[in-house]
């Protein structure tokens, strides 16, 4: 039977020990500490010493939350989520709040206001050299604003849900590899190109949008312009 609680906590079941004021979501039919790439639940509101109950303190509770800082933040900054449970002030995948003191190193625990928890955060890099991107950077935009030639930006490997946004800015030539021999969808088609191919376009205000929806395949979700694959 569906169960449901009208209060800030509610008991979940640990896979494994798990500090204190740490972000944690799902890892199975358990909980474990939240990775950058995870919407967290909540927070653990004690220390979880082996596998078992785990009281957390819900993302949806009124007030504020004590979270674990990965490094030092300024009070007032925006966190993110970070690995291992914690929060930076470094872009990611998702922002969890704001920051309402301050952290001086990795492991302080400080006072976070909830603002955008579990919403994804599109940020844009501009590029003026070649680049490989992160799985972090999910979710991004990235252009050649500035750049004074042509660039490649290599993505990373492909899996399941990520998603990178790109637009020429400059009218240099916008290189996309791929990771190794993965295989970049073509804008005319949608079908997969040769192995390791890369994408380009230099006109100012092409863009094109890919997502991967089948491991080491980028499929194309949108584009302007016109892309060309490698030969």
């Amino acid at each position: 039977m569906a169960q449901y609680v009208q209060t800030p906590t509610k008991t979940f079941t640990a896979g494994g020990a798990i500090a204190k004021n740490l972000r944690v979501a799902f890892d199975g039919t358990n909980i474990a500490a939240a990775g950058v790439g995870d919407i967290e639940i909540g927070t653990t509101e004690a220390p979880v010493l082996a596998a078992g109950p785990a009281a957390v303190r819900l993302r949806s509770a009124q007030g504020t939350a004590k979270m674990t800082a990965a490094g030092a933040i300024a009070a007032g900054a925006a966190v993110y989520s970070a690995a291992g449970g914690k929060v930076n002030d470094v872009a990611s995948m998702f922002r969890v709040g704001i920051a309402l003191d301050a952290a001086t190193a990795d492991g302080d625990v400080i006072e976070v206001l909830r603002d955008t928890a579990g919403k994804a955060v599109a940020t844009a890099e501009d590029h003026t050299a070649a680049d490989t991107l992160t799985v972090a950077e999910s979710g991004s935009i990235h252009t050649n604003t500035g750049a004074s030639g042509a660039i490649a930006l290599t993505l990373p490997a492909a899996t399941v849900g990520l998603e990178f946004y790109f637009q020429v800015g400059a009218a240099q030539a916008l290189q996309i590899d791929p990771d190794g021999t993965e295989t970049i969808a073509l804008t005319s088609t949608g079908v997969q190109g040769a192995a390791g191919k890369y994408l380009v376009a230099d006109a100012v205000g092409e863009t094109v949008h890919l997502i991967c929806t089948t491991a080491g395949e980028w499929s194309v979700f949108g584009f302007t312009g016109t892309w060309t694959a490698e030969g």
